[in-house]
């Protein structure tokens, strides 16, 4: 038995295991952009080509969280079911 706890628990587990998703809480920095126009927008450094506009801060946040859930969504499709096909 290893002295690693995530070894312990893949060694109980077992290669067969099922996969459950959950959900995790994750704070990401994010830049907030006001043009010389006054348009504002936001982007997630972290998460290339992710971003998002609004009429005001409120709604290009809002709005900045539902473009990185699902630029992350898209990013777990793309590495586990390779989405999208050749």
């Amino acid at each position: 038995m290893s002295d690693d706890p995530a070894v312990e628990i893949q060694e109980e587990v077992g290669p067969c295991a099922t996969e459950i998703p959950i959900t995790i809480a994750v704070s990401l920095p994010a830049r907030v952009h006001r043009d010389p126009d006054g348009v504002v927008w936001a982007d997630v450094p972290a998460l290339p080509g992710c971003v998002a506009g609004g009429d005001d801060l409120d709604e290009v946040l809002a709005n900045l969280k539902e473009a990185a859930e699902g630029w992350l969504l898209a990013k777990g499709d793309i590495e586990t079911k390779g989405w999208p096909g050749p």
